[in-house]
C-alpha cells in the first residue's frame, strides 16, 4: 500500500470543509489533535495504517453529511451546500 501524503493531507482539508474538525478526526484515529496540526502543516509524519484510518474516517464524515443536506435540500430547508 503506498500513499501520498499530499493527498491524504488535501482530503483532511477536505473533510475541514465539511465541517470536520481536526480533534474529532484525532479522537476517531487515537492520536492527539496536535498530531493531525502538524501532519497538515508538513512536519509530522503519520504512519501509512493511520493515514488510512484517516481517509476511512474522513470518507465517511463526508458521506454522512452529503446525505443529510440532500434531505433537508430536497425538502426546501437549506440551499446547495457548497464546500
Amino acid at each position: 500500500m503506498d500513499l501520498e501524503k499530499e493527498k491524504v493531507i488535501e482530503k483532511i482539508k477536505e473533510g475541514k470543509e465539511y465541517g470536520l474538525k481536526y480533534a474529532q478526526l484525532a479522537r476517531a484515529i487515537e492520536l492527539q489533535p496536535g498530531t493531525i496540526y502538524l501532519f497538515v502543516n508538513g512536519t509530522a509524519n503519520l504512519s501509512k495504517t493511520k493515514q488510512l484510518q484517516a481517509l476511512c474516517y474522513i470518507e465517511s464524515y463526508i458521506e454522512n453529511v452529503k446525505k443529510q443536506l440532500r434531505k433537508i435540500e430536497h425538502k426546501g430547508l437549506c440551499v446547495k451546500w457548497s464546500h
